[in-house]
C-alpha cells in the first residue's frame, strides 16, 4: 500500500494528540472539580452547556468477610462465580483442564486495534521522525 507511511504517520500524531488532550482535560477536570466543591457550587453554564459535578459514592465489597458472617445459602445468593484467566490458562498449560473442555466454556470475540510502540533502541520521538520521513 503505497499510502501506508502517510497514513500511519497521521495515526501516530492523532495518537500522539489525543494522549495529550485527554491528559490536559484530566488536569482541568479536577481542578474544576475542586473550584466547585470549594465554591459549594453543583453546576455552572458556559456557552450554553450546563457542566453538573455529580459526586457519589462506588462501593466495594469483601466476600471473604461477608462469608465469614451470613450462612452459605446467602452467600452463594448474592455472590457469583468468575473464571481467573491467568489460572486457568495455567490449568491448560499443566494439563489440569483438557483442552475440549476449556474450548467447551471459551467463548473468543475477534477485536483489532492498533498498538504504538517504539522499536528497540529508539525513543517515541525517534519513531516519530522516521515514520514522518517515510511518508
Amino acid at each position: 500500500m503505497k499510502n501506508l507511511p502517510k497514513l500511519s504517520a497521521e495515526f501516530l500524531e492523532a495518537h500522539k494528540a489525543a494522549k495529550a488532550a485527554q491528559a490536559l482535560l484530566d488536569e482541568i477536570e479536577a481542578r474544576l472539580i475542586g473550584a466547585l466543591q470549594i465554591g459549594g457550587v453543583k453546576s455552572t453554564v458556559v456557552d450554553g452547556h450546563k457542566i453538573t459535578l455529580v459526586e457519589g459514592e462506588r462501593p466495594t465489597y469483601d466476600a471473604v468477610a461477608l462469608a465469614d458472617l451470613v450462612k452459605p445459602a446467602l452467600f452463594k445468593t448474592v455472590t457469583k462465580p468468575a473464571i481467573d484467566t491467568k489460572k486457568f490458562k495455567a490449568a491448560i498449560e499443566l494439563g489440569k483442564i483438557a483442552q475440549d473442555i476449556a474450548d467447551a466454556c471459551t467463548k473468543k470475540t475477534p477485536y483489532a486495534n492498533i498498538r504504538v510502540t517504539a522499536s528497540a533502541g529508539e525513543t517515541e520521538g525517534e519513531l516519530t521522525e522516521k515514520v514522518k520521513k517515510a511518508s
